[in-house]
Protein backbone atom coordinates (compact mmCIF):
# COMPACT_ATOMS: atom_id res chain seq x y z
CA UNK A 1 0.00 0.00 0.00
CA UNK A 2 1.15 3.45 -0.84
CA UNK A 3 -0.80 7.25 -0.62
CA UNK A 4 -0.58 9.54 2.04
CA UNK A 5 -2.77 10.06 5.70
CA UNK A 6 -3.41 13.30 7.51
CA UNK A 7 -4.24 12.42 11.00
CA UNK A 8 -6.59 15.62 12.95
CA UNK A 9 -5.92 15.37 16.25
CA UNK A 10 -3.13 14.10 18.41
CA UNK A 11 -3.75 12.34 21.78
CA UNK A 12 -3.61 8.52 21.79
CA UNK A 13 -6.22 7.18 19.10
CA UNK A 14 -4.12 9.94 16.52
CA UNK A 15 -0.85 8.85 17.48
CA UNK A 16 -1.93 5.08 17.26
CA UNK A 17 -3.82 5.54 14.00
CA UNK A 18 -0.62 7.51 12.83
CA UNK A 19 1.88 4.72 13.47
CA UNK A 20 -0.44 1.80 12.29
CA UNK A 21 -0.71 4.15 8.60
CA UNK A 22 3.19 4.18 8.70
CA UNK A 23 3.42 0.42 9.06
CA UNK A 24 1.49 0.09 5.88
CA UNK A 25 3.85 2.27 4.33
CA UNK A 26 2.23 5.54 4.22
CA UNK A 27 3.12 8.99 4.21
CA UNK A 28 1.67 10.53 7.60
CA UNK A 29 1.13 14.17 8.82
CA UNK A 30 -0.28 14.46 12.02
CA UNK A 31 -1.79 18.00 12.93
CA UNK A 32 -3.19 18.92 16.49
CA UNK A 33 -4.61 22.30 17.82
CA UNK A 34 -3.04 21.94 21.01
CA UNK A 35 0.77 22.63 21.98
CA UNK A 36 1.72 19.05 22.83
CA UNK A 37 0.57 15.88 21.59
CA UNK A 38 -1.10 13.16 24.03
CA UNK A 39 -4.76 14.48 25.01
CA UNK A 40 -5.40 13.34 28.30
CA UNK A 41 -2.47 11.76 29.00
CA UNK A 42 -0.35 14.39 30.55
CA UNK A 43 2.28 15.21 33.13
CA UNK A 44 2.81 17.89 35.70
CA UNK A 45 5.04 18.45 38.73
CA UNK A 46 3.97 19.48 42.13
CA UNK A 47 6.55 20.95 45.08
CA UNK A 48 9.05 18.89 42.07
CA UNK A 49 7.19 15.71 42.26
CA UNK A 50 6.50 14.39 38.58
CA UNK A 51 3.04 13.25 38.36
CA UNK A 52 0.54 12.17 35.41
CA UNK A 53 -1.66 15.07 35.05
CA UNK A 54 -4.80 13.10 33.81
CA UNK A 55 -4.79 8.63 33.19
CA UNK A 56 -2.66 7.84 35.88
CA UNK A 57 -2.92 4.05 34.73
CA UNK A 58 -4.30 1.89 32.05
CA UNK A 59 -6.53 -1.61 32.40
CA UNK A 60 -4.47 -5.14 32.21
CA UNK A 61 -7.65 -7.09 30.86
CA UNK A 62 -6.97 -7.31 27.63
CA UNK A 63 -2.71 -7.29 27.66
CA UNK A 64 -3.25 -4.72 24.68
CA UNK A 65 -1.52 -1.78 26.26
CA UNK A 66 1.03 -3.72 27.85
CA UNK A 67 1.87 -5.40 24.36
CA UNK A 68 1.98 -1.92 22.92
CA UNK A 69 4.33 -0.51 25.86
CA UNK A 70 6.71 -3.51 24.88
CA UNK A 71 6.69 -3.00 21.45
CA UNK A 72 7.75 0.36 21.92
CA UNK A 73 10.71 -0.51 24.44
CA UNK A 74 8.78 0.89 27.53
CA UNK A 75 8.42 -2.28 29.33
CA UNK A 76 11.46 -1.49 32.24
CA UNK A 77 9.11 1.52 32.97
CA UNK A 78 5.94 -0.63 33.65
CA UNK A 79 4.76 -0.51 37.18
CA UNK A 80 1.48 -2.49 39.05
CA UNK A 81 0.12 -0.85 42.05
CA UNK A 82 1.00 -1.81 45.47
CA UNK A 83 -0.09 -5.23 46.51
CA UNK A 84 -2.92 -5.86 49.22
CA UNK A 85 -4.51 -2.97 49.50
CA UNK A 86 -7.40 -2.47 47.16
CA UNK A 87 -9.60 0.53 47.09
CA UNK A 88 -12.52 1.90 48.76
CA UNK A 89 -16.51 3.09 48.25
CA UNK A 90 -17.57 6.05 49.93
CA UNK A 91 -21.42 6.74 50.42
CA UNK A 92 -23.20 7.51 53.43
CA UNK A 93 -23.64 4.13 54.68
CA UNK A 94 -19.65 5.27 55.22
CA UNK A 95 -16.06 3.86 54.03
CA UNK A 96 -15.80 0.38 52.69
CA UNK A 97 -13.47 -1.36 51.03
CA UNK A 98 -14.46 -1.94 47.26
CA UNK A 99 -15.98 -5.90 46.48
CA UNK A 100 -13.42 -7.73 45.17
CA UNK A 101 -15.55 -9.38 42.61
CA UNK A 102 -17.32 -6.64 40.40
CA UNK A 103 -17.22 -5.00 37.22
CA UNK A 104 -18.92 -1.74 36.65
CA UNK A 105 -20.09 -2.07 39.98
CA UNK A 106 -21.64 -4.92 39.80
CA UNK A 107 -20.79 -7.57 41.84
CA UNK A 108 -20.49 -11.09 41.03
CA UNK A 109 -21.59 -12.23 44.31
CA UNK A 110 -24.22 -10.30 45.94
CA UNK A 111 -24.04 -12.04 49.05
CA UNK A 112 -20.38 -12.05 49.98
CA UNK A 113 -19.28 -10.23 52.67
CA UNK A 114 -17.31 -7.40 51.18
CA UNK A 115 -20.64 -6.73 49.17
CA UNK A 116 -23.11 -7.46 52.52
CA UNK A 117 -20.93 -4.60 54.15
CA UNK A 118 -22.17 -1.42 51.57
CA UNK A 119 -25.45 -3.01 50.91
CA UNK A 120 -26.16 -4.15 54.45
CA UNK A 121 -28.10 -7.52 54.10
CA UNK A 122 -31.51 -6.41 52.73
CA UNK A 123 -29.32 -4.74 49.14
CA UNK A 124 -27.53 -7.79 49.25
CA UNK A 125 -30.31 -9.92 49.40
CA UNK A 126 -32.56 -7.84 46.47
CA UNK A 127 -29.16 -8.45 44.26
CA UNK A 128 -28.92 -11.79 44.77
CA UNK A 129 -32.42 -12.41 43.61
CA UNK A 130 -31.55 -10.88 40.28
CA UNK A 131 -30.24 -14.38 38.65
CA UNK A 132 -33.75 -15.16 38.65
CA UNK A 133 -35.09 -12.47 36.36
CA UNK A 134 -35.27 -13.15 32.83
CA UNK A 135 -32.52 -11.80 30.95
CA UNK A 136 -35.01 -9.65 29.10
CA UNK A 137 -35.96 -7.75 32.13
CA UNK A 138 -34.97 -4.32 32.58
CA UNK A 139 -32.85 -4.88 29.27
CA UNK A 140 -34.43 -2.66 26.40
CA UNK A 141 -32.30 -1.13 23.46
CA UNK A 142 -30.57 2.11 24.51
CA UNK A 143 -31.61 1.37 28.43
CA UNK A 144 -29.26 3.66 30.80
CA UNK A 145 -27.24 2.36 33.48
CA UNK A 146 -29.43 3.47 36.07
CA UNK A 147 -32.83 1.87 34.56
CA UNK A 148 -31.12 -1.48 33.74
CA UNK A 149 -28.95 -1.72 37.62
CA UNK A 150 -32.40 -0.68 39.56
CA UNK A 151 -34.04 -2.79 38.01
CA UNK A 152 -32.21 -6.20 37.82
CA UNK A 153 -30.76 -5.37 40.80
CA UNK A 154 -32.38 -2.80 43.19
CA UNK A 155 -31.60 1.12 44.05
CA UNK A 156 -28.99 0.17 46.74
CA UNK A 157 -26.25 -1.45 44.17
CA UNK A 158 -27.16 1.63 41.66
CA UNK A 159 -26.85 3.93 44.47
CA UNK A 160 -23.46 2.52 46.09
CA UNK A 161 -21.71 0.47 43.89
CA UNK A 162 -22.78 1.61 40.35
CA UNK A 163 -22.63 5.31 40.41
CA UNK A 164 -19.60 5.78 42.43
CA UNK A 165 -17.75 4.01 39.46
CA UNK A 166 -20.00 5.95 36.91
CA UNK A 167 -19.12 9.08 37.83
CA UNK A 168 -15.74 8.71 39.41
CA UNK A 169 -14.21 6.60 36.18
CA UNK A 170 -16.87 7.62 33.37
CA UNK A 171 -17.27 11.20 34.64
CA UNK A 172 -20.98 10.29 34.03
CA UNK A 173 -24.17 10.21 35.16
CA UNK A 174 -26.33 6.30 35.39
CA UNK A 175 -29.55 8.49 34.49
CA UNK A 176 -28.09 9.32 31.04
CA UNK A 177 -25.47 6.87 30.18
CA UNK A 178 -26.35 3.71 27.77
CA UNK A 179 -25.62 0.63 29.64
CA UNK A 180 -24.79 -1.09 26.29
CA UNK A 181 -21.62 2.14 25.32
CA UNK A 182 -20.43 1.87 29.21
CA UNK A 183 -19.54 -1.57 29.03
CA UNK A 184 -20.28 -3.61 25.92
CA UNK A 185 -18.89 -6.94 27.15
CA UNK A 186 -21.92 -6.76 30.17
CA UNK A 187 -23.93 -6.12 27.95
CA UNK A 188 -23.16 -9.01 25.57
CA UNK A 189 -22.39 -10.71 28.60
CA UNK A 190 -26.10 -10.29 29.91
CA UNK A 191 -27.86 -11.81 26.76
CA UNK A 192 -25.59 -14.79 26.93
CA UNK A 193 -25.43 -15.94 30.69
CA UNK A 194 -29.06 -14.63 31.45
CA UNK A 195 -28.28 -12.24 34.61
CA UNK A 196 -25.39 -9.46 35.32
CA UNK A 197 -24.17 -11.47 38.44
CA UNK A 198 -23.35 -13.79 36.44
CA UNK A 199 -21.99 -11.95 33.18
CA UNK A 200 -19.70 -10.39 35.83
CA UNK A 201 -18.40 -13.93 37.11
CA UNK A 202 -17.75 -15.10 33.84
CA UNK A 203 -15.96 -11.97 32.67
CA UNK A 204 -13.74 -11.90 35.90
CA UNK A 205 -12.81 -15.08 36.11
CA UNK A 206 -12.35 -16.15 39.32
CA UNK A 207 -10.07 -13.10 39.72
CA UNK A 208 -10.52 -11.45 43.87
CA UNK A 209 -8.29 -8.15 42.20
CA UNK A 210 -9.89 -5.18 43.28
CA UNK A 211 -10.81 -2.97 39.68
CA UNK A 212 -8.35 -0.23 41.22
CA UNK A 213 -5.44 -2.48 41.06
CA UNK A 214 -5.73 -4.63 37.90
CA UNK A 215 -4.09 -2.28 36.39
CA UNK A 216 -0.35 -0.82 35.51
CA UNK A 217 1.33 2.32 34.68
CA UNK A 218 4.23 3.79 33.41
CA UNK A 219 7.11 5.78 35.55
CA UNK A 220 8.16 8.57 35.85
CA UNK A 221 4.45 9.19 34.70
CA UNK A 222 1.83 7.96 31.87
CA UNK A 223 3.28 10.71 29.34
CA UNK A 224 6.46 8.89 28.16
CA UNK A 225 3.59 6.76 26.13
CA UNK A 226 2.29 9.18 23.64
CA UNK A 227 5.92 10.66 23.63
CA UNK A 228 7.46 7.41 22.67
CA UNK A 229 4.78 7.18 19.79
CA UNK A 230 5.85 10.63 18.45
CA UNK A 231 9.34 9.49 18.59
CA UNK A 232 8.27 6.17 16.48
CA UNK A 233 5.77 8.83 13.73
CA UNK A 234 9.11 11.11 13.50
CA UNK A 235 11.86 8.15 13.32
CA UNK A 236 9.70 6.93 10.41
CA UNK A 237 9.62 10.12 8.67
CA UNK A 238 6.32 11.05 9.63
CA UNK A 239 5.09 14.96 10.59
CA UNK A 240 3.39 16.32 13.60
CA UNK A 241 2.76 19.67 13.69
CA UNK A 242 1.18 21.11 16.74
CA UNK A 243 -0.46 24.26 16.99
CA UNK A 244 -2.79 23.98 13.61
CA UNK A 245 -6.53 24.20 14.27
CA UNK A 246 -8.34 22.65 11.15
CA UNK A 247 -11.47 25.13 10.22
CA UNK A 248 -12.49 23.15 6.83
CA UNK A 249 -12.43 19.83 4.71
CA UNK A 250 -13.14 19.39 1.18
CA UNK A 251 -13.90 16.09 -0.18
CA UNK A 252 -12.72 15.81 -4.22
CA UNK A 253 -12.94 12.21 -6.36
CA UNK A 254 -9.12 11.37 -5.40
CA UNK A 255 -8.12 13.61 -2.34
CA UNK A 256 -9.13 15.46 1.22
CA UNK A 257 -8.02 18.93 0.96
CA UNK A 258 -8.13 20.05 5.11
CA UNK A 259 -7.86 24.30 5.83
CA UNK A 260 -6.30 25.36 8.71
CA UNK A 261 -6.77 28.49 10.49
CA UNK A 262 -3.07 29.64 9.53
CA UNK A 263 -4.92 29.48 5.99
CA UNK A 264 -2.48 26.12 4.95
CA UNK A 265 -4.10 23.55 2.91
CA UNK A 266 -3.06 20.02 2.91
CA UNK A 267 -3.96 16.86 1.03
CA UNK A 268 -4.12 13.60 1.22
CA UNK A 269 -5.98 10.20 0.26
CA UNK A 270 -7.15 8.93 3.49
CA UNK A 271 -8.49 11.45 6.07
CA UNK A 272 -8.58 9.98 10.55
CA UNK A 273 -10.47 12.20 12.48
CA UNK A 274 -8.93 11.45 15.65
CA UNK A 275 -11.04 14.41 17.66
CA UNK A 276 -14.04 15.07 19.68
CA UNK A 277 -17.06 13.85 18.05
CA UNK A 278 -18.70 17.63 18.12
CA UNK A 279 -15.83 18.62 15.93
CA UNK A 280 -15.96 16.10 13.79
CA UNK A 281 -19.51 16.44 13.12
CA UNK A 282 -19.11 20.34 12.09
CA UNK A 283 -16.20 19.52 10.17
CA UNK A 284 -17.96 16.91 8.07
CA UNK A 285 -21.15 18.82 7.88
CA UNK A 286 -20.69 19.50 4.21
CA UNK A 287 -17.86 17.28 2.96
CA UNK A 288 -19.68 13.90 4.02
CA UNK A 289 -22.98 15.47 5.74
CA UNK A 290 -24.09 11.77 5.77
CA UNK A 291 -21.50 10.93 7.74
CA UNK A 292 -21.66 13.93 9.88
CA UNK A 293 -25.37 13.31 11.04
CA UNK A 294 -24.78 9.90 12.00
CA UNK A 295 -22.40 10.42 14.78
CA UNK A 296 -24.11 10.65 17.72
CA UNK A 297 -24.15 13.21 19.83
CA UNK A 298 -21.45 12.45 23.07
CA UNK A 299 -21.61 15.71 25.16
CA UNK A 300 -18.34 16.06 27.19
CA UNK A 301 -18.30 16.78 31.35
CA UNK A 302 -15.10 18.93 32.61
CA UNK A 303 -13.61 17.37 35.20
CA UNK A 304 -11.45 19.45 37.50
CA UNK A 305 -8.79 17.85 39.73
CA UNK A 306 -6.71 18.87 42.69
CA UNK A 307 -3.73 17.21 43.03
CA UNK A 308 -2.09 17.77 46.44
CA UNK A 309 1.32 16.94 47.97
CA UNK A 310 1.38 16.60 51.73
CA UNK A 311 3.76 15.84 55.08
CA UNK A 312 0.94 13.60 56.51
CA UNK A 313 2.74 11.12 58.45
CA UNK A 314 -0.78 9.59 59.54
CA UNK A 315 -1.30 8.66 56.07
CA UNK A 316 1.54 6.30 56.07
CA UNK A 317 -0.98 3.40 56.88
CA UNK A 318 -2.80 4.21 53.22
CA UNK A 319 -6.56 4.04 55.08
CA UNK A 320 -7.87 4.28 52.42
CA UNK A 321 -5.66 1.45 50.20
CA UNK A 322 -5.36 3.09 46.75
CA UNK A 323 -8.24 5.52 46.90
CA UNK A 324 -11.98 5.88 46.74
CA UNK A 325 -14.98 6.44 44.50
CA UNK A 326 -17.73 8.27 46.15
CA UNK A 327 -21.48 7.90 45.92
CA UNK A 328 -23.21 10.78 44.27
CA UNK A 329 -24.59 13.16 47.50
CA UNK A 330 -22.41 11.88 50.05
CA UNK A 331 -22.76 13.84 52.96
CA UNK A 332 -20.05 16.57 53.51
CA UNK A 333 -18.13 15.47 50.43
CA UNK A 334 -18.30 16.84 46.72
CA UNK A 335 -15.06 14.83 45.53
CA UNK A 336 -16.12 12.47 43.11
CA UNK A 337 -13.35 10.52 43.39
CA UNK A 338 -9.59 10.17 45.33
CA UNK A 339 -6.55 8.59 44.34
CA UNK A 340 -3.79 7.86 47.24
CA UNK A 341 -1.13 8.29 44.77
CA UNK A 342 2.12 7.21 46.92
CA UNK A 343 -0.28 4.54 48.15
CA UNK A 344 -1.15 2.63 44.93
CA UNK A 345 2.21 3.10 43.05
CA UNK A 346 5.52 3.04 44.69
CA UNK A 347 7.58 4.73 42.29
CA UNK A 348 5.64 7.54 43.45
CA UNK A 349 6.29 7.20 46.80
CA UNK A 350 10.36 7.12 46.11
CA UNK A 351 9.72 10.18 43.96
CA UNK A 352 8.42 12.33 46.32
CA UNK A 353 10.28 11.63 49.02
CA UNK A 354 13.75 12.33 46.48
CA UNK A 355 12.14 15.43 46.01
CA UNK A 356 11.26 16.54 49.24
CA UNK A 357 14.02 14.86 51.50
CA UNK A 358 13.05 17.06 54.40
CA UNK A 359 9.33 16.51 54.67
CA UNK A 360 8.82 13.59 57.69
CA UNK A 361 6.35 11.68 55.38
CA UNK A 362 5.78 13.15 51.99
CA UNK A 363 2.39 11.80 50.14
CA UNK A 364 0.38 12.41 47.10
CA UNK A 365 -3.43 12.65 47.13
CA UNK A 366 -5.22 13.59 43.86
CA UNK A 367 -9.29 14.63 43.88
CA UNK A 368 -11.49 14.71 41.00
CA UNK A 369 -14.55 16.83 41.02
CA UNK A 370 -17.39 17.74 38.28
CA UNK A 371 -20.33 15.23 37.98
CA UNK A 372 -22.61 16.03 34.63
CA UNK A 373 -24.76 19.04 36.06
CA UNK A 374 -22.85 20.00 38.86
CA UNK A 375 -20.75 23.16 38.66
CA UNK A 376 -17.30 23.06 39.78
CA UNK A 377 -15.86 24.00 42.73
CA UNK A 378 -14.41 27.48 42.25
CA UNK A 379 -10.34 27.29 41.52
CA UNK A 380 -9.65 29.69 44.03
CA UNK A 381 -11.39 27.90 47.04
CA UNK A 382 -10.61 24.57 45.72
CA UNK A 383 -7.26 23.45 47.36
CA UNK A 384 -9.23 24.26 50.87
CA UNK A 385 -12.17 22.19 49.56
CA UNK A 386 -9.99 19.27 48.66
CA UNK A 387 -8.16 19.24 51.84
CA UNK A 388 -11.27 18.68 53.33
CA UNK A 389 -13.10 15.97 51.54
CA UNK A 390 -9.56 14.47 51.69
CA UNK A 391 -9.44 14.56 55.20
CA UNK A 392 -12.65 13.14 55.27
CA UNK A 393 -12.29 10.10 53.05
CA UNK A 394 -8.83 9.12 54.40
CA UNK A 395 -10.06 9.37 57.86
CA UNK A 396 -7.19 11.81 58.65
CA UNK A 397 -7.32 15.75 59.35
CA UNK A 398 -4.88 17.38 56.70
CA UNK A 399 -4.31 20.75 56.80
CA UNK A 400 -2.65 23.63 54.88
CA UNK A 401 0.01 23.62 56.77
CA UNK A 402 1.24 20.16 55.96
CA UNK A 403 0.65 20.91 52.27
CA UNK A 404 3.89 21.14 50.21
CA UNK A 405 2.71 21.64 47.32
CA UNK A 406 -0.78 21.77 45.21
CA UNK A 407 -2.11 21.92 41.29
CA UNK A 408 -5.68 22.65 39.95
CA UNK A 409 -5.87 20.55 36.52
CA UNK A 410 -9.14 20.99 34.07
CA UNK A 411 -9.91 18.58 31.33
CA UNK A 412 -12.84 20.29 29.86
CA UNK A 413 -13.69 17.96 27.06
CA UNK A 414 -11.63 14.56 27.63
CA UNK A 415 -14.73 13.00 29.05
CA UNK A 416 -17.91 11.81 26.62
CA UNK A 417 -21.18 11.06 27.43
CA UNK A 418 -22.29 7.78 25.82
CA UNK A 419 -26.66 8.55 25.73
CA UNK A 420 -28.83 6.40 24.97
CA UNK A 421 -28.78 4.88 21.13
CA UNK A 422 -25.03 6.12 21.20
CA UNK A 423 -23.93 1.84 20.50
CA UNK A 424 -26.87 1.44 17.55
CA UNK A 425 -25.51 5.08 16.37
CA UNK A 426 -21.85 3.29 16.34
CA UNK A 427 -22.92 0.34 14.96
CA UNK A 428 -24.46 2.07 11.45
CA UNK A 429 -20.87 3.51 11.01
CA UNK A 430 -18.91 1.63 9.32
CA UNK A 431 -21.28 0.81 6.84
CA UNK A 432 -21.50 4.45 5.62
CA UNK A 433 -17.78 5.21 6.11
CA UNK A 434 -17.37 1.29 3.84
CA UNK A 435 -19.26 3.66 1.33
CA UNK A 436 -16.65 6.02 0.70
CA UNK A 437 -13.84 3.46 -0.48
CA UNK A 438 -14.17 4.11 -4.08
CA UNK A 439 -12.74 7.37 -3.58
CA UNK A 440 -10.43 9.28 -0.54
CA UNK A 441 -11.20 7.19 2.52
CA UNK A 442 -12.19 8.52 6.30
CA UNK A 443 -11.47 6.92 9.66
CA UNK A 444 -13.11 8.30 12.35
CA UNK A 445 -11.37 7.11 16.22
CA UNK A 446 -11.47 8.03 20.00
CA UNK A 447 -12.65 7.12 22.60
CA UNK A 448 -16.09 8.59 21.98
CA UNK A 449 -16.14 5.27 19.57
CA UNK A 450 -13.73 2.86 21.03
CA UNK A 451 -14.79 3.41 24.78
CA UNK A 452 -13.36 5.11 28.02
CA UNK A 453 -10.08 4.23 28.85
CA UNK A 454 -6.71 3.84 27.61
CA UNK A 455 -6.61 0.09 27.32
CA UNK A 456 -10.31 0.38 24.78
CA UNK A 457 -8.61 2.79 22.90
CA UNK A 458 -5.85 0.58 22.26
CA UNK A 459 -7.78 -2.49 21.55
CA UNK A 460 -9.58 -0.47 18.78
CA UNK A 461 -6.54 0.49 16.51
CA UNK A 462 -5.61 -3.00 16.91
CA UNK A 463 -8.76 -4.03 16.06
CA UNK A 464 -8.94 -1.11 12.67
CA UNK A 465 -5.23 -2.67 11.84
CA UNK A 466 -7.34 -5.71 10.69
CA UNK A 467 -10.61 -3.75 9.04
CA UNK A 468 -10.52 -3.41 4.91
CA UNK A 469 -10.17 -0.07 3.95
CA UNK A 470 -12.75 2.15 4.09
CA UNK A 471 -14.60 0.17 7.21
CA UNK A 472 -12.95 2.06 9.82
Amino acid sequence: MSGSTLVVGGGLAGLLAAVRHQRAGRRVVLVEAADTVGGAIAATEVAGVPLSAGAEAYSTGSGAVDDLVGELGLAEQVVAPREGLGSRVVSDAGVHRAPATALLGIPARPLAADVRAVLGLAGSLRASLERLLPASYGNRPGATVATLVRKRLGPRVLERLVAPVVGGVHSADPATLEFAAASPQLAAGLVRHGSLTRAVARLRGGSTQSAGTRVHSLTPTMAVLPEALSERILAAGGFLRTGVEVSALERTATTWTVRTTRGESLEADHLVLACPPDTARQLLARAAPEIADAIPQAPSAAVRLVALVLDAPALDGFPSGTGALVAPGTAGIRAKALTHATAKWEHVRALAREARPSAASPHVVRLSYGRPGEQLPDPETIVDLALADASRILGAPLTREQLLGSRVIDWDRAMRQSLPGHRAALDALPDLLAALADGPTLELVGSWRAGTGIDAIVRADSSASSAPEGHS
